[in-house]
Protein backbone atom coordinates (compact mmCIF):
# COMPACT_ATOMS: atom_id res chain seq x y z
CA UNK A 1 0.00 0.00 0.00
CA UNK A 2 1.30 3.44 -0.91
CA UNK A 3 0.03 6.97 -0.25
CA UNK A 4 0.10 10.21 -2.20
CA UNK A 5 -1.02 13.78 -1.50
CA UNK A 6 -2.71 14.12 -4.89
CA UNK A 7 -5.95 12.35 -5.67
CA UNK A 8 -8.67 12.00 -8.32
CA UNK A 9 -11.52 14.51 -8.46
CA UNK A 10 -14.51 12.19 -8.66
CA UNK A 11 -17.78 13.47 -7.22
CA UNK A 12 -19.62 11.50 -4.53
CA UNK A 13 -23.03 10.10 -5.42
CA UNK A 14 -26.07 11.73 -3.81
CA UNK A 15 -27.87 8.37 -3.71
CA UNK A 16 -25.10 6.89 -1.56
CA UNK A 17 -26.23 7.04 2.10
CA UNK A 18 -22.67 6.78 3.41
CA UNK A 19 -21.09 9.55 5.47
CA UNK A 20 -17.50 10.35 6.27
CA UNK A 21 -14.83 7.67 5.76
CA UNK A 22 -13.11 8.72 8.98
CA UNK A 23 -14.02 10.18 12.36
CA UNK A 24 -14.83 9.10 15.90
CA UNK A 25 -17.41 6.64 17.25
CA UNK A 26 -19.23 7.23 20.53
CA UNK A 27 -19.52 4.25 22.87
CA UNK A 28 -20.73 3.78 26.45
CA UNK A 29 -18.89 1.61 28.97
CA UNK A 30 -20.41 -0.57 31.72
CA UNK A 31 -20.31 2.35 34.15
CA UNK A 32 -22.38 4.48 31.81
CA UNK A 33 -19.48 6.72 30.79
CA UNK A 34 -19.19 7.64 27.14
CA UNK A 35 -15.91 7.55 25.23
CA UNK A 36 -14.76 8.09 21.66
CA UNK A 37 -12.85 5.73 19.37
CA UNK A 38 -11.31 6.86 16.07
CA UNK A 39 -11.93 5.03 12.80
CA UNK A 40 -10.45 5.34 9.32
CA UNK A 41 -12.20 3.29 6.64
CA UNK A 42 -9.70 4.31 3.96
CA UNK A 43 -6.85 2.80 5.95
CA UNK A 44 -8.94 -0.28 6.76
CA UNK A 45 -10.02 -0.90 3.17
CA UNK A 46 -6.52 -0.38 1.79
CA UNK A 47 -5.16 -2.91 4.29
CA UNK A 48 -7.87 -5.46 3.39
CA UNK A 49 -7.09 -5.03 -0.30
CA UNK A 50 -3.41 -5.72 0.28
CA UNK A 51 -4.29 -8.80 2.34
CA UNK A 52 -6.30 -10.02 -0.66
CA UNK A 53 -3.33 -9.60 -3.00
CA UNK A 54 -4.40 -6.32 -4.59
CA UNK A 55 -2.20 -3.29 -5.15
CA UNK A 56 -3.77 -0.37 -3.29
CA UNK A 57 -2.67 3.26 -3.43
CA UNK A 58 -4.49 5.49 -0.91
CA UNK A 59 -4.73 9.24 -1.56
CA UNK A 60 -5.15 11.98 1.01
CA UNK A 61 -8.65 12.80 -0.25
CA UNK A 62 -9.86 9.29 0.62
CA UNK A 63 -9.78 7.65 -2.81
CA UNK A 64 -7.94 4.36 -3.24
CA UNK A 65 -6.54 3.29 -6.60
CA UNK A 66 -6.83 -0.48 -7.02
CA UNK A 67 -4.53 -2.28 -9.42
CA UNK A 68 -3.31 -0.81 -12.69
CA UNK A 69 -6.49 -0.58 -14.80
CA UNK A 70 -7.99 2.69 -13.57
CA UNK A 71 -10.35 1.51 -10.83
CA UNK A 72 -10.81 3.80 -7.80
CA UNK A 73 -12.75 3.17 -4.58
CA UNK A 74 -14.05 5.40 -1.78
CA UNK A 75 -15.43 3.81 1.45
CA UNK A 76 -18.07 5.47 3.64
CA UNK A 77 -19.75 4.55 6.93
CA UNK A 78 -23.54 4.29 6.92
CA UNK A 79 -24.16 3.26 10.54
CA UNK A 80 -23.23 0.83 13.30
CA UNK A 81 -25.22 -0.89 16.04
CA UNK A 82 -24.19 -2.52 19.31
CA UNK A 83 -25.96 -5.88 19.60
CA UNK A 84 -26.72 -8.02 22.65
CA UNK A 85 -23.58 -9.81 23.72
CA UNK A 86 -21.30 -6.92 22.82
CA UNK A 87 -20.96 -7.60 19.10
CA UNK A 88 -21.10 -4.81 16.54
CA UNK A 89 -23.12 -4.71 13.32
CA UNK A 90 -21.90 -2.28 10.68
CA UNK A 91 -23.19 -0.98 7.37
CA UNK A 92 -20.85 0.74 4.94
CA UNK A 93 -20.69 1.56 1.25
CA UNK A 94 -17.90 1.59 -1.30
CA UNK A 95 -18.22 3.91 -4.29
CA UNK A 96 -16.19 2.93 -7.33
CA UNK A 97 -15.29 5.08 -10.34
CA UNK A 98 -13.41 4.48 -13.54
CA UNK A 99 -12.45 7.53 -15.64
CA UNK A 100 -13.50 5.86 -18.92
CA UNK A 101 -15.99 3.08 -18.17
CA UNK A 102 -18.08 4.62 -15.39
CA UNK A 103 -16.84 8.13 -14.54
CA UNK A 104 -20.20 8.94 -12.92
CA UNK A 105 -19.56 6.24 -10.29
CA UNK A 106 -21.54 3.42 -8.70
CA UNK A 107 -21.71 2.06 -5.16
CA UNK A 108 -22.62 -1.02 -3.17
CA UNK A 109 -23.39 -1.85 0.47
CA UNK A 110 -21.37 -3.99 2.88
CA UNK A 111 -23.16 -5.45 5.93
CA UNK A 112 -21.28 -7.43 8.55
CA UNK A 113 -21.08 -8.32 12.25
CA UNK A 114 -17.98 -8.70 14.42
CA UNK A 115 -16.65 -8.69 17.95
CA UNK A 116 -15.47 -5.08 17.50
CA UNK A 117 -16.23 -2.24 15.09
CA UNK A 118 -12.95 -2.79 13.22
CA UNK A 119 -13.56 -6.53 12.99
CA UNK A 120 -17.04 -6.00 11.60
CA UNK A 121 -15.93 -3.46 9.00
CA UNK A 122 -13.06 -5.67 7.91
CA UNK A 123 -15.41 -8.62 7.42
CA UNK A 124 -17.64 -6.54 5.17
CA UNK A 125 -14.71 -5.18 3.17
CA UNK A 126 -13.13 -8.62 2.86
CA UNK A 127 -16.34 -10.10 1.45
CA UNK A 128 -16.50 -7.23 -1.07
CA UNK A 129 -12.84 -7.76 -2.05
CA UNK A 130 -13.46 -11.48 -2.63
CA UNK A 131 -16.64 -11.06 -4.68
CA UNK A 132 -17.79 -7.68 -6.06
CA UNK A 133 -14.28 -6.33 -6.61
CA UNK A 134 -13.28 -9.26 -8.81
CA UNK A 135 -16.15 -8.51 -11.18
CA UNK A 136 -15.33 -4.79 -11.23
CA UNK A 137 -11.67 -5.46 -11.99
CA UNK A 138 -12.49 -7.87 -14.83
CA UNK A 139 -14.90 -5.29 -16.25
CA UNK A 140 -11.92 -2.94 -16.73
CA UNK A 141 -9.96 -5.58 -18.70
CA UNK A 142 -10.22 -6.65 -22.32
CA UNK A 143 -9.76 -10.25 -21.18
CA UNK A 144 -11.13 -11.32 -17.77
CA UNK A 145 -8.73 -12.92 -15.31
CA UNK A 146 -11.03 -14.46 -12.69
CA UNK A 147 -14.70 -14.23 -13.69
CA UNK A 148 -16.91 -16.07 -16.14
CA UNK A 149 -18.23 -13.85 -18.95
CA UNK A 150 -20.87 -14.04 -21.66
CA UNK A 151 -21.48 -11.98 -24.81
CA UNK A 152 -24.84 -11.08 -26.32
CA UNK A 153 -25.65 -9.23 -29.54
CA UNK A 154 -28.53 -6.81 -30.07
CA UNK A 155 -29.80 -4.68 -32.95
CA UNK A 156 -28.83 -5.03 -36.57
CA UNK A 157 -32.44 -5.27 -37.80
CA UNK A 158 -34.18 -2.59 -39.88
CA UNK A 159 -31.09 -0.45 -39.93
CA UNK A 160 -30.65 -0.40 -36.16
CA UNK A 161 -27.04 -0.26 -35.00
CA UNK A 162 -25.57 -3.58 -33.96
CA UNK A 163 -24.43 -3.72 -30.33
CA UNK A 164 -22.44 -6.43 -28.57
CA UNK A 165 -22.70 -6.53 -24.80
CA UNK A 166 -20.52 -8.40 -22.30
CA UNK A 167 -21.77 -9.72 -18.97
CA UNK A 168 -19.21 -10.32 -16.22
CA UNK A 169 -20.39 -12.77 -13.54
CA UNK A 170 -18.80 -12.19 -10.14
CA UNK A 171 -18.32 -15.02 -7.62
CA UNK A 172 -21.53 -16.28 -6.01
CA UNK A 173 -21.94 -16.04 -2.24
CA UNK A 174 -24.32 -18.79 -1.16
CA UNK A 175 -25.72 -20.63 1.83
CA UNK A 176 -27.79 -23.76 2.07
CA UNK A 177 -26.40 -26.08 -0.64
CA UNK A 178 -22.66 -25.97 -0.14
CA UNK A 179 -22.42 -29.70 -0.86
CA UNK A 180 -23.03 -28.92 -4.55
CA UNK A 181 -20.20 -26.41 -4.86
CA UNK A 182 -17.73 -28.67 -6.64
CA UNK A 183 -20.29 -30.00 -9.11
CA UNK A 184 -21.54 -26.48 -9.85
CA UNK A 185 -18.03 -25.21 -10.48
CA UNK A 186 -17.38 -28.08 -12.88
CA UNK A 187 -20.50 -27.16 -14.86
CA UNK A 188 -19.72 -23.43 -14.99
CA UNK A 189 -17.63 -23.61 -18.14
CA UNK A 190 -20.48 -25.26 -20.03
CA UNK A 191 -22.93 -22.48 -19.24
CA UNK A 192 -21.67 -20.12 -21.92
CA UNK A 193 -21.49 -22.83 -24.59
CA UNK A 194 -22.94 -21.76 -27.92
CA UNK A 195 -24.05 -18.47 -26.38
CA UNK A 196 -26.99 -20.20 -24.65
CA UNK A 197 -26.09 -20.30 -20.94
CA UNK A 198 -29.65 -20.73 -19.71
CA UNK A 199 -29.99 -24.08 -21.51
CA UNK A 200 -26.72 -25.29 -20.01
CA UNK A 201 -27.98 -24.45 -16.53
CA UNK A 202 -31.32 -26.20 -16.67
CA UNK A 203 -30.03 -29.38 -15.04
CA UNK A 204 -26.92 -31.01 -13.76
CA UNK A 205 -25.55 -34.31 -15.00
CA UNK A 206 -27.75 -36.13 -12.54
CA UNK A 207 -30.90 -34.43 -13.83
CA UNK A 208 -31.19 -32.14 -10.80
CA UNK A 209 -33.19 -29.12 -11.99
CA UNK A 210 -31.41 -27.03 -9.37
CA UNK A 211 -28.03 -27.29 -11.09
CA UNK A 212 -26.42 -23.89 -10.59
CA UNK A 213 -23.55 -21.94 -12.14
CA UNK A 214 -22.44 -18.29 -12.12
CA UNK A 215 -24.95 -17.17 -14.76
CA UNK A 216 -28.13 -18.67 -13.26
CA UNK A 217 -29.35 -15.72 -11.16
CA UNK A 218 -29.02 -13.43 -14.16
CA UNK A 219 -30.31 -15.66 -16.95
CA UNK A 220 -33.36 -16.72 -14.95
CA UNK A 221 -34.31 -13.04 -14.59
CA UNK A 222 -33.10 -11.98 -18.02
CA UNK A 223 -36.22 -10.15 -19.22
CA UNK A 224 -36.06 -7.73 -16.30
CA UNK A 225 -32.59 -6.61 -17.36
CA UNK A 226 -33.17 -6.47 -21.12
CA UNK A 227 -33.46 -2.64 -21.06
CA UNK A 228 -29.94 -2.50 -19.60
CA UNK A 229 -28.64 -4.97 -22.16
CA UNK A 230 -30.06 -3.08 -25.11
CA UNK A 231 -28.59 0.31 -24.26
CA UNK A 232 -24.97 1.45 -24.02
CA UNK A 233 -23.12 2.03 -20.78
CA UNK A 234 -22.01 0.00 -17.79
CA UNK A 235 -24.42 -1.28 -15.17
CA UNK A 236 -23.51 -3.13 -11.97
CA UNK A 237 -26.27 -5.46 -10.75
CA UNK A 238 -26.67 -6.70 -7.18
CA UNK A 239 -28.70 -9.91 -7.32
CA UNK A 240 -29.99 -11.69 -4.22
CA UNK A 241 -32.54 -14.47 -3.89
CA UNK A 242 -33.50 -16.60 -0.88
CA UNK A 243 -35.99 -19.27 0.04
CA UNK A 244 -37.25 -20.44 3.40
CA UNK A 245 -37.75 -24.15 2.81
CA UNK A 246 -39.94 -24.44 5.90
CA UNK A 247 -42.74 -22.17 4.70
CA UNK A 248 -41.77 -21.63 1.05
CA UNK A 249 -41.38 -17.86 1.41
CA UNK A 250 -39.03 -16.35 -1.18
CA UNK A 251 -37.34 -12.98 -0.93
CA UNK A 252 -35.17 -10.96 -3.29
CA UNK A 253 -33.06 -7.85 -3.49
CA UNK A 254 -32.05 -6.19 -6.74
CA UNK A 255 -30.04 -3.00 -7.27
CA UNK A 256 -28.41 -1.38 -10.28
CA UNK A 257 -25.35 0.80 -9.64
CA UNK A 258 -26.35 0.81 -5.98
CA UNK A 259 -29.96 1.94 -6.41
CA UNK A 260 -33.08 -0.23 -6.12
CA UNK A 261 -34.20 -1.97 -9.32
CA UNK A 262 -37.67 -3.35 -8.48
CA UNK A 263 -38.10 -4.69 -12.03
CA UNK A 264 -35.80 -7.60 -11.12
CA UNK A 265 -37.53 -8.74 -7.93
CA UNK A 266 -40.26 -10.94 -9.39
CA UNK A 267 -37.88 -12.90 -11.60
CA UNK A 268 -35.50 -13.58 -8.73
CA UNK A 269 -38.31 -14.67 -6.41
CA UNK A 270 -39.81 -16.92 -9.08
CA UNK A 271 -36.42 -18.54 -9.62
CA UNK A 272 -35.96 -19.19 -5.89
CA UNK A 273 -39.45 -20.68 -5.70
CA UNK A 274 -38.29 -23.50 -7.98
CA UNK A 275 -35.39 -24.57 -5.78
CA UNK A 276 -36.10 -28.08 -4.44
CA UNK A 277 -35.80 -28.77 -0.74
CA UNK A 278 -33.46 -31.25 0.90
CA UNK A 279 -34.20 -33.09 4.17
CA UNK A 280 -33.67 -30.79 7.13
CA UNK A 281 -32.97 -27.79 4.94
CA UNK A 282 -34.13 -24.38 6.19
CA UNK A 283 -32.83 -21.16 4.63
CA UNK A 284 -31.08 -21.05 1.25
CA UNK A 285 -29.76 -17.94 -0.46
CA UNK A 286 -27.53 -16.84 -3.31
CA UNK A 287 -26.00 -13.41 -3.85
CA UNK A 288 -23.96 -12.09 -6.76
CA UNK A 289 -22.55 -8.98 -8.43
CA UNK A 290 -22.96 -8.90 -12.22
CA UNK A 291 -21.55 -6.28 -14.62
CA UNK A 292 -23.27 -5.47 -17.92
CA UNK A 293 -21.13 -3.44 -20.32
CA UNK A 294 -20.26 -2.84 -23.97
CA UNK A 295 -18.09 -5.70 -25.15
CA UNK A 296 -14.45 -4.62 -25.58
CA UNK A 297 -13.13 -4.92 -29.11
Amino acid sequence: MSASAAGPEFGLLDANPGGSPAGHLRFEDEAGETYLEPFDLVETLAAVLVENGQRARAYDNGWIEIGDDGLFAFPQLVDFTELDGGTIRTASTIQCNHPRLFPQGLFEYQHATGETFDDSVKRGFDQWARTDLLALLDATRAEPETCMTMRMEFGGEDGAPRRERRIVFGPVASFGRAQQAEAEAARAAACAADGEPADACEAGDDGDAHGFCPCCLFTNSLEAFRPLLEQPGLFALRLFASRDHQDGECQADCRVNGEDWPQGLDGLRDYAANWPSAPGQTIEFRKQYVIVQDAPE
